[in-house]
């Protein structure tokens, strides 16, 4: 069976305004709606308050400019890991199967993007009933020495060579808008996307901004994924049984990204 991918932002499972905090309650919430995927299940997850005040301190994006920042590599996946022990310990609890797989050790990157990633052992996970959970993650480099790898290009990446049948991203606004919904009143939200669609760099979310990106970045992502025939669907994760409803197969919820 092709697998479904949902990623989990960070601005959902975590306060991005206080370092090293998660929102408990919404995790459990999460897990609890993930658990209604029927076959096999994929899940992604954003760094928020715990990978971005770090990486961003050290500049790990810009690559690799002194030694400092090798510490600074080793913290941000340290904390890395310390939110995905959050969101591994609240899938199980909900009764999922989850296991951790590390970015970092699984995939080359060249140039901030993915070359080439070990699929083998998460492919036989899947094949078990396993849950594989990734992450965003500081990595190693070969171009620029390190860099961060977003979880969107993780989802992207997983859910052309998995072949999935669908990917949902959980964030903490109800899509995509023409302008920032928490600043711009006359911000609208876009239903639907596709490759041909023009407007793309006018398109904007509110929140703090992050070392991956933001909105735009998930928008390309979403839209490389769509030519591949891989459609996507951004939902407001905040709402309780957004996700849930996403899962069990329920469309138009937030922007809906398909090839046409």
């Amino acid at each position: 069976m092709k697998p479904l991918i949902v990623k989990l932002g960070g601005s959902v499972i975590t306060d991005k305004r206080r370092p090293f905090t998660v929102r408990r309650a919404t995790l459990t919430r999460l897990a609890r709606e993930l658990a209604a995927a029927k076959g096999p299940l994929v899940v992604v997850h954003g760094g928020g308050s715990f990978g971005h005040p770090v990486a961003s301190k050290y500049r790990i994006a810009e690559g690799y400019k002194n030694k400092g920042q090798l510490m600074g590599l080793s913290l941000t996946h340290r904390a890395m890991e310390r939110l995905n022990a959050h969101v591994i310990e609240a899938l199980q609890k909900a009764g999922l199967p989850a296991i951790a797989v590390q970015p970092s050790a699984c995939a080359v990157v060249s140039g901030g993007r993915i070359q080439s990633m070990e699929l083998a052992p998460i492919k036989k996970l899947l094949g078990l009933g396993l849950v594989p959970v990734l992450y965003g993650d500081a990595v190693p480099d070969l171009r620029s020495g390190m860099s961060i790898l977003s979880g969107d290009q993780i989802v992207a990446y997983l859910a052309r060579e998995l072949n999935a049948f669908r990917v949902i991203l959980g964030v903490d606004v109800d899509g995509v808008y023409t302008a920032n919904p928490k600043k711009d009143k006359r911000a609208k939200l876009v239903r639907k996307i596709t490759p041909v669609d023009k407007e793309l760099t006018s398109l904007d979310v509110a929140g703090v901004k992050d070392v991956t990106g933001g909105m735009r970045s998930k928008v390309k992502e979403l839209i490389s994924l769509a030519m591949h025939g891989v459609e996507a669907e951004i939902v407001n994760a905040t709402k309780p049984g957004v996700i849930r409803k996403a899962i069990q197969g329920k469309r138009g919820l937030g922007t809906v990204i398909v090839r046409r």
